[in-house]
């Protein structure tokens, strides 16, 4: 039975094309994934491997869930069907502005009904609308715009399209992560970040808004900002996974946009938590008051407060490890944990402000994360890990770590068999003030 489908002709480079729009139910049961292009079907088998758990994790329930919902273009290649391309003529309608009307490439392309379809880009679209109709038949009568290119069943052709199909899937660049927290609507963390950095006055000035790095660099253009939007973004999550005693965010969290009340919780959440950290830590009341840049107080100063000058006249760097992205990942963690343990805010705040130094050259920043040779960061999460347990342990929370090692692990990092751990704090989140140095908190 022929097959007419409503297109658009074009062409780009050797490829003609077609544009069109089909039922979400007729590429269900129609078309395929690219398995005629592969050299055997064990390859096949493993692409359909390869994509099967992010369409069932993520794509699947995006379709089912989110009324927003909406797919791009998928390319298919189209083989046998004898299609025959069969143009409509407008040329005199006044809307059509078009020098060469008679080669205006709109009309019906017409398949005997013998073609069979398969995606060339657009495998995980296809699949995840394949299994979300078998649990929702309704959104078999939705649509789908589809680019249909010629596969020709000869060697030249297949090696043709096989061509295609890797140019289409090994240059295609996903969007890096700083542009998806720039632009992404349902993703709570990166929404309410967003909106920290617009709408409070403070935060504005401190967080550098741009799509890349998620360190801070020496330059005199990062001299403004504590941090990046994409470090921002990466604290935020850490604090908001101790939300109301305990969040848990993972990719469901982040791919379903929830209501708007929570997303107003979240951001009075994180925005008390940031007040309360500036607020309450060393050096910033200048920044905060608009008489220092952040970049000033990343640099070593005397005890009287005057910068210190290498031998060259220039600022040596160190100062405040809150003024860098590292330092708020840290101190994120130990409010991390001691929220879930159920300990007041603020007061977990002060307590952190008032007895660990913010000076990335003294204990415990230097030599775990502080290089004071090459006076530059280093180390790895493994070190972030550290230092939290560290600071958590003087404040007398519960880690799962037996002390003994955790003193080791410290140990062997700054390469001092001596170096003693932080002092116990006293504050009123910590009622005891001793521990056995075998014992495992958990």
């Amino acid at each position: 039975m022929p097959d007419y489908v409503p297109a658009l002709k074009a062409h780009m480079g050797d490829w003609q094309y077609y544009v069109t729009v089909m039922k979400l139910g007729k590429i269900a049961r129609e078309c395929r994934l690219a398995e005629e292009i592969h050299a055997n079907q064990s390859l096949d088998e493993l692409i359909q491997r390869a994509i099967q758990d992010r369409v069932q994790k993520e794509m699947v329930p995006y379709l089912l869930n989110e009324h927003q919902r909406f797919y791009g273009a998928l390319v298919v290649a189209v083989y046998g069907g004898d299609p025959e391309f069969s143009p409509v003529r407008v040329e005199e309608h006044e809307l059509i502005d078009d020098k060469d009307r008679h080669s205006y490439g709109f009309g019906l392309l017409r398949f005997d009904g013998s073609q069979i379809y398969y995606a060339l880009d657009g495998q995980h679209r296809l699949k995840s609308i394949q299994e979300a109709i078998i649990k929702d038949p309704d959104l078999a009568s939705e649509e789908i715009s589809v680019i249909i290119l010629k596969h020709e069943q000869t060697k030249e052709g297949l090696e043709r399209t096989r061509r295609l199909f890797s140019t289409l899937n090994r240059r295609a660049k996903p969007t890096t992560s700083g542009m998806n927290i720039a632009i992404d609507e349902d993703d709570s963390i990166a929404i309410v970040s967003r909106r920290l950095v617009k709408e409070n006055k403070t935060l504005q000035g401190l967080v550098l808004s741009n799509l890349g790095s998620k360190q801070i660099s020496p330059s005199k253009s990062h001299d403004p900002y504590i941090t990046t939007l994409a470090a921002f973004y990466e604290t935020n999550e850490i604090l908001l996974s101790a939300y109301n005693g305990g969040l848990e965010i993972d990719k469901n969290f982040k791919q379903f946009r929830p209501s708007n009340d929570d997303l107003d919780s979240y951001y009075i959440f994180l925005e008390e938590i940031w007040m309360l950290l500036l607020e309450h830590c060393s050096d910033f009341e200048p920044v905060l008051t608009g008489k220092k840049n952040p970049g000033d107080i990343r640099k070593c100063t005397d005890v009287d407060g005057d910068l210190i000058l290498d031998d060259v006249g220039k600022p040596i760097p160190g100062g405040n490890i809150f003024a860098r992205p590292i330092g708020q990942f840290i101190i994120a963690e130990v409010i991390k944990l001691a929220l879930i343990q159920g300990k007041s805010l603020e007061d977990t705040i002060q307590a952190i402000m008032d007895n660990i130094t913010m000076d990335i050259n003294k204990s415990p920043w230097v030599r775990v994360i502080w290089n004071p040779s090459t006076q530059r960061i280093m180390g790895t999460k493994s070190e972030r890990q550290l230092l939290a347990l560290i600071i958590s342990h003087s404040l007398g929370l519960k880690i799962k770590q037996k002390i003994r090692d955790l003193k080791q692990k410290y140990r062997d990092r700054v390469e001092d068999q001596t170096a003693p751990l932080l002092p116990t704090i006293s504050w009123p989140g910590n009622p005891t003030l001793t521990s056995d140095e075998g014992e495992t908190i958990d």
